[in-house]
């Protein structure tokens, strides 16, 4: 089942490679991961999880010193969340 329905799952794995990248130290593809978990979440409409992986991505890029690319992903967490309706979350 797992090939017919990739896309159920595909923006998880890369969001989860994403932050094992980040914890390693390997930042480029820490950044590849993120970008590749929010375009799959948006794509499959699978708002929670691109609010998630958004709000993650942010995290990050704060860390790693790009604070413009923070505000940018954090601004579309806070939307997404918004969108699901975890009001509570997104304040």
């Amino acid at each position: 089942w797992t090939d017919s329905s990739e896309w159920n799952f595909l923006h998880k794995f890369h969001l989860l490679e994403a932050e094992e990248h980040f914890c390693c130290g390997r930042y480029s593809e820490a950044k590849v991961s993120y970008d590749k978990a929010i375009f799959l979440s948006k794509e499959h409409k699978f708002i929670n999880d691109e609010a998630l992986a958004c709000e993650l991505a942010g995290y990050f890029a704060y860390e790693t010193g790009e604070e413009t690319a923070a505000l940018d992903y954090l601004a579309r967490a806070h939307e997404n969340y918004n969108k699901w309706g975890a009001v509570a979350k997104s304040k």
